[in-house]
């Protein structure tokens, strides 16, 4: 489904079109529809104006496909109950979201977070395959795939760099994805279709950086003791409370000896370096929530980090950068 694909072919999803028009409070409104409502201008004499948009429903997400034709500013805000993603198969757009904006193409993408300001300019001739994804069942699922609670919103890296050999493969699965739509609607229907579109969210949250991405480290093969799992599960609800190696134990029911040797055997470290590590990512969660007016400090004593320049040192060995460094960033793209 590249731009000399589309240029011989019908476009993208041919058999679901939701609307044509040349009008633009029209287009404006049938789009709102399917996503939010939004501000959209045209750019010039807009002699080329000729929208549509392509739109196959799925449970989780939904398949789309839209040109302008002319080109147009768009300004939806925050998406709020959705997470977008943009791939153009024809043209350019200009995309800001949060506080970074950069030029995608055939092979640069876009992820538009739900939480963050978006504004963009699809230039002339731009044709763009979008994945629309509910946000409320993309985070319960998030959750269940990184076996915890989030304490907010996924933040993806709004850039999606299709040279990187994980998105690559997203790519594909993702354009194999439309094409089954093409061939009608069961797409949507039945075990397989549940497995697909799972297996394109997991996919995307694996390889396209976030705030997430900490959370799903790949860990060892194999069942986890049920000892070990209890383990697990008390440190990530209690890491917040001045807990002990007695306490995890006696949640676990064995005891702390026991309890040593299994996180040893299975992750190579022990309890309480495991606790500290959980720590470490809720620090880091919360500095890529912040922006401008997050302080470190009032993070690193929330999680339980009073000693500051032992703290910045265990996070730099953790992250392989200070937390300053952190915000630093998080603020220059949020």
């Amino acid at each position: 489904m590249r731009a000399e694909e589309g240029s011989r072919h019908a476009p993208p999803l041919s058999g679901h079109v939701l609307f044509e028009t040349v009008d633009l409070d029209c287009a404006r409104e049938r789009v709102a529809r399917i996503f939010c409502n939004h501000r959209l201008e045209i750019v010039g004499d807009g002699a080329a104006f000729h929208a549509t948009q392509h739109h196959a429903p799925g449970s989780m997400i939904s398949l789309n496909y839209i040109s302008y034709g002319a080109d147009v500013m768009i300004d939806p805000g925050a998406l709020d109950s959705f997470y977008l993603i943009q791939m153009p198969i024809a043209g350019a757009a200009t995309i800001c979201n949060g506080r970074k904006q950069f030029l995608t193409g055939l092979e640069t993408a876009s992820i538009l977070n739900a939480d963050l300001e978006t504004r963009m300019h699809w230039w002339r001739g731009c044709g763009q395959l979008l994945v629309q994804i509910r946000k409320a069942p993309f985070m319960a699922f998030a959750e269940r795939l990184c076996d915890r609670a989030l304490p907010g919103p996924i933040i993806f890296d709004p850039q999606i760099d299709f040279s990187r050999p994980e998105m690559r493969e997203w790519r594909r699965l993702a354009e194999r994805l439309f094409q089954a739509a093409e061939c009608g609607p069961g797409w949507t229907t039945g075990l397989q279709a549940a497995y697909n579109e799972q297996r394109l969210l997991e996919t995307f949250l694996r390889g396209q950086p976030s705030n997430m991405s900490i959370f799903l480290e790949h860990g060892p093969e194999g069942a986890t003791p049920r000892h070990l799992r209890r383990a697990e599960e008390f440190l990530r609800a209690n890491c917040h409370r001045p807990i002990t190696l007695l306490d995890v134990a006696e949640a676990a029911e064995v005891t702390p000896r026991t309890l040593q040797l299994a996180f040893k055997a299975r992750h190579g470290l022990s309890p309480m370096h495991a606790l500290q590590r959980e720590r470490l990512r809720r620090v880091r969660f919360d500095l890529q929530q912040g922006g401008d007016g997050v302080s470190v400090t009032d993070i690193a004593l929330k999680w339980g980090f009073s000693h500051l320049g032992r703290f910045s040192a265990a996070y730099r060995r953790e992250f392989g950068e200070l937390p300053r460094e952190t915000t630093r960033r998080t603020a220059a793209s949020s």
